[in-house]
């Protein structure tokens, strides 16, 4: 029989049951509720409350605020990859990879307590994997829209996380009386097509 160093035997992973799943799901949308409106200061108790839970229940799906953390921007990370897959299937490569650029920027900063959820968050490798999985679907789309042309081709996965955190960092910032802040994401992301795209496109 296998034994872990101290001794003890692996108990092996099993599925939630139904209720476990619902109320981990609960606690979940909870969180994001909670974290949306108080940022990281939100507790357990408050998030226990939104999902109507003991906080017992909370305590044992995530011990810690940190664990939580970690789960909300795992889940994020696994809903962006599929918006990736379903724009992909659903778009050409160009109007695909600009529309998954402006939706997360757009979620971004409408979330903006995320960030510092991510702060706090220590990494898990859990969380590592899902961004690693989404890197792959974003870099997949940016293959593609590069391969067609309309994305040009001296830009990588590097540029498109650096691009995208600067536009939120401009973002975060608004020109008194700015209504129109998509525009500004439009015009950044504009410059990643070739120049010829870019001049063919004008009037």
């Amino acid at each position: 029989m296998t034994r872990l160093p101290d001794g003890s035997v692996p108990v092996p992973d099993r599925p939630l049951r139904a209720d476990a799943r619902d109320n981990r799901t609960k606690i979940l949308a909870a969180a994001r509720s909670a974290f949306d409106d108080l940022g990281p200061q939100a507790n357990l108790r408050e998030i226990a409350r939104r999902a109507n839970v003991a906080q017992g229940t909370v305590h044992r799906h995530f011990p810690t605020k940190q664990a939580l953390f970690a789960a909300i921007i795992t889940d994020r990370l696994h809903e962006l990859t599929q918006l990736a897959q379903d724009l992909r299937a659903e778009h050409d490569p160009g109007d695909a990879f600009l529309a998954f650029l402006t939706a997360t920027v757009v979620n971004a900063r409408d979330n903006r307590s995320m960030a510092a959820v991510f702060e706090e968050a220590g990494s898990t490798e859990e969380m590592r994997e899902a961004g690693r999985q989404m890197d792959a679907e974003l870099t997949h789309l940016l293959e593609q829209a590069q391969a067609q042309g309309t994305i040009r081709d001296d830009v990588d996965l590097a540029d498109i996380h650096a691009i995208a955190a600067a536009v939120l960092a401009v973002d975060a910032h608004p020109a008194p009386g700015d209504t129109d802040r998509t525009r500004r994401v439009t015009i950044v992301l504009d410059g990643l097509r070739p120049p010829r795209s870019r001049d063919a496109a004008e009037p």
